[in-house]
């Protein structure tokens, strides 16, 4: 009860703010759509450059040939926990926790229309990822590529693997603070190669991407042989009705990696639903080679929207034994209760930026956008004693514009005889408030 209470007046004063303000228009949206429209960047002045915001600021040659758009994003967390006293705390998951999540600087864009870029970097330290360098400074994105290729983009360096919708979210768009479990587990993220995106149909309803990369450190290196694999993601629209406001997306991912030369451990970890500290659950070891594969489903129509994935994970063993088998699931759902609809972009199959209808503290009244969720997730890693974990997650997100929102997660997390690598095996019942200021552009 201590947990709820601390939260209380804080969640008070947004929902008194939610019922004082009315409806107003974002005039700004319309007035750079506008403004774009009539200056379209053809036949302009190749040395020109025009500049302006979009969700970001961005820059255009005159000819349209070059493009540069400045990227951002910080997220501020904060979490506090409570539990039934059976957890073990050797590895600190009981801790609470304040600090930045993520503080991302960087830039994207466009030479001579065909060369595509992208360079990102990420100044907070990982606590959670057992291939960190331990480096302040971390690679997001940072690739360089070339356009239509075949039909789509072909991209080298530092980048996520194409696998899996939970995964190809944006954090900045995700609908909880922290992704389900068996994607935090099973999803390969930012590793270093060679990538092609494409989607086919004169609609472009059908979306592929097929990757050869090493996996590396967040520094985006390798030494030694490393460990070469191949993703492979296709998702398509089965449905889309732009009058109704309706998609279904489906998907399937598959992954492979070689870790036979190097020698290297693999390892599944994840949170009890945070985002910040020490795993709650996790294995690991050496691996001769691993396979993972998925599926993925999202629907939405107007301003409910879901989504749901499962995930098998088979590795070999080194030296003849066992081969373990994990798996992993969740099913979320969402409702926009000021009628916004869910952005989907058709280019990566995945959620996009979501706009409210009248942004909160622009002088007009506005309320912005108030969207409610609910998550169920599982994963499960006894195929070597390594316990298992389910999570009930409940979500109210605030959208102050585009731009920025304040997000308020409850998560009670069941731990069944997890030891998460380090730390004795614990069974127990976690209790944590989640709560994130963000903003990115």
């Amino acid at each position: 009860m201590k947990l709820i209470w601390r939260t209380s007046f804080g969640l008070v004063l947004a929902l008194g703010l939610m019922a004082t303000t009315a409806a107003a228009d974002t005039s700004l949206d319309n007035e750079v759509e506008n403004y774009l429209a009539a200056n379209d960047g053809s036949g302009g002045e190749p040395s020109s450059f025009r500049v302006f915001w979009k969700d970001g600021i961005k820059m255009e040659s005159g000819d349209g040939n070059f493009t540069f758009h400045i990227r951002g994003r910080m997220f501020f967390d904060a979490d506090w926990r409570d539990d039934d006293d059976d957890i073990d705390n050797d590895d600190g998951v009981r801790n609470n926790h304040v600090g930045f999540k993520t503080i991302r600087l960087g830039a994207e864009g466009t030479m001579y229309k065909g060369v595509i870029y992208k360079l990102e970097v990420d100044f907070t330290d990982s606590d959670f990822d057992p291939d960190s360098s331990g480096s302040l400074v971390r690679l997001a994105d940072v690739y360089i590529g070339l356009a239509n290729v075949f039909g789509g983009d072909l991209l080298f360096g530092h980048m996520k693997q194409g696998f899996s919708i939970g995964e190809m979210t944006s954090s900045r768009f995700t609908t909880f603070i922290a992704r389900a479990a068996a994607v935090q587990a099973f999803a390969p993220s930012r590793n270093a190669g060679i990538q092609w995106f494409a989607n086919f149909t004169s609609d472009k309803r059908l979306h592929m991407a097929v990757g050869v990369f090493n996996r590396t450190n967040t520094e985006g290196n390798v030494s030694g042989n490393g460990g070469t694999g191949f993703n492979f993601r296709i998702a398509g629209l089965a449905i889309e009705n732009t009058d109704k406001d309706m998609i279904l997306e489906i998907g399937f991912s598959l992954l492979w990696q070689n870790l036979r030369k190097s020698g290297q451990e693999v390892f599944y970890l994840a949170r009890p639903g945070t985002s910040l500290g020490a795993p709650s659950i996790g294995t690991g070891g050496d691996a001769e080679d691993e396979l993972r594969w998925g599926f993925e489903i999202a629907f939405k129509i107007k301003a409910f929207h879901a989504q749901a994935e499962f995930y098998q994970v088979d590795a070999s063993a080194i030296g003849g034994g066992s081969d373990p088998s994990y798996n992993g699931w969740y099913v979320q759902i969402g409702y926009f209760i000021t009628g916004e609809s869910r952005s989907f972009s058709k280019k990566m199959m995945a959620w996009v930026r979501t706009h409210p209808k009248a942004n909160f503290w622009t002088g007009e009244g506005g309320r912005g956008a108030h969207e409610i969720a609910f998550r169920y997730d599982m994963l499960d890693l006894s195929d070597t004693n390594d316990g298992e974990q389910t999570s009930y997650s409940f979500g109210w997100n605030w959208y102050w514009n585009g731009n920025a929102r304040m997000m308020v997660n409850y998560v009670f997390t069941d731990l069944d005889n997890t030891g998460a690598l380090e730390g004795g095996a614990t069974s127990g019942k976690l209790n944590a408030i989640i709560i994130r200021w963000q903003f990115d552009f």
